[in-house]
């Protein structure tokens, strides 16, 4: 199947799903990060609503965007603009359609976190709680309000071998664009482009938007990857290679090397002070270079050991400092950038954030005395710190083995064709 035919099935059956009789009075939910994927998805269903007659526009579409208050600093200017321009759209063309931008509590942000209250940083396993704390649960908590029959997603197979791995657990049947949510009890959940290639989402890409031009989100790539095939059709190098970057927080705890902001703080000079701050935040946390930061608690008390546990309440301060230092020198080089957009300061935090994390200091200077610093152990912590380490491996590993033997035993029905 070509391109456009694909494109064109792909919106018939957007708009055959929005008028289904069945699910009529309930709205859909759109989940949109400002990524490729979902950019696509989104115009896909705009273009499904521009082909309805305005009799048959009944149904609710609510854009939902998560803020987790640490983005690329540039992709969060895109994202807001975007969200203005959707608005913008949909009033001029009287679609029912809304695009919002929903975010984490302020007294739960990861500044928070990781500077007031010294949380150890999310790793790239079972314990990346970052990705559901600070994208999905707001986003979820959006959803229940909405209560939508329909949630539309950018999920492509193509993009790990572990999106596909999830995808293929909840599916409804094998080659569906269905699944059920997780996260919910019955939310369904549509992937229009899940079996699409890297290189057709970005031939869609080279169109214009319903809603406005698609170059701002080529360029975003091209400066996080450093180039882009599509921009430049004459190089060799497929889009799945050149355009498949990934984009994140800034400060991304995780991912050990992020391309995409030390890509772009090689063209913007602003930007270099983040990367800087974001590998002192991950040594903070590593106790071969810092071994005196962690206290060796958790903040209930429970040992771990020297090196590990909550941060100690020195080296969190000492974080702050460093990183109120590196906005000041963000917003200085910012006034000199030649993109009018980038003059303008940005704030890394809020003041909010700032009371609430002195606040936590205090707190745990008098009920938690044993985080103030990487003082030695009580008789007998060592030992229970070890044993209980142990332990925590065996559960984990207990429940990889089952998590594995759930996806190996999982039934696919017949696919009536």
């Amino acid at each position: 199947m070509d391109l456009q035919t694909k494109v064109m099935a792909a919106v018939a059956e957007i708009a055959e799903q929005y008028c289904d009789p069945d699910t009529q009075g309930r709205p859909w939910a759109v989940s949109w990060s400002g990524g490729k994927d979902s950019t696509t998805v989104l115009a896909l269903v705009c273009r499904a609503l521009q082909m309805l007659p305005s009799s048959k526009r009944t149904r609710e579409v609510i854009v939902i965007m998560s803020d987790t208050k640490i983005e690329n600093p540039i992709l969060e200017d895109y994202m807001r603009r975007q969200v203005r321009a959707v608005n913008r759209w949909a009033r001029q063309n009287a679609m029912p359609l809304t695009a919002e931008i929903v975010s984490r509590p302020i007294k739960r942000s990861v500044w928070v976190g990781w500077l007031g209250w010294g949380w150890t940083l999310p790793t790239n396993g079972d314990d990346r709680y970052c990705t559901h704390a600070l994208k999905i649960e707001p986003q979820n908590q959006r959803l229940t309000d909405v209560n939508p029959c329909l949630q539309l997603i950018g999920s492509r197979t193509e993009e790990s071998t572990r999106r596909a791995a999830t995808i293929e657990t909840y599916r409804e049947e094998r080659g569906s664009r269905f699944t059920v949510s997780p996260y919910s009890d019955g939310r369904r959940i549509y992937m229009p482009i899940v079996e699409w290639t890297t290189d057709e989402v970005w031939q869609v890409l080279l169109n214009a938007l319903p809603w406005g031009s698609s170059d701002e989100i080529r360029k975003l790539y091209k400066d996080a990857t450093g180039e882009c095939a599509l921009i430049n059709p004459g190089g060799s190098v497929k889009a799945t290679q050149a355009c498949g970057a990934r984009f994140g927080c800034w400060v991304c705890p995780p991912i050990t090397k992020d391309r995409s902001t030390e890509n772009m703080s090689a063209k913007y000079e602003w930007m270099k002070p983040l990367t800087e701050w974001r590998q002192l935040l991950k040594d903070a946390h590593n106790p071969k270079k810092h071994p005196d930061w962690r206290s060796g608690y958790r903040r209930n008390r429970t040992p771990l050991g020297p090196g590990k546990g909550c941060l100690a309440i020195h080296a969190r301060k000492y974080l702050l400092t460093e990183l109120l230092q590196a906005q000041q020198e963000v917003n200085t080089l910012r006034a000199y950038d030649e993109n009018p957009l980038h003059r303008v300061p940005i704030e890394l935090i809020s003041a909010e954030e700032i009371e609430l994390i002195r606040a936590a200091w205090e707190e745990d200077a008098v009920k938690r005395p044993w985080l103030i610093d990487d003082r030695e152990m009580e008789p007998g912590d060592w030992d229970r710190a070890v044993t209980r380490l142990a332990e925590k491996e065996v559960v984990r590993k207990q429940k990889r083995a089952e998590k594995k033997q759930k996806l190996a035993d999982k039934a696919y029905p017949a696919v009536t064709i």
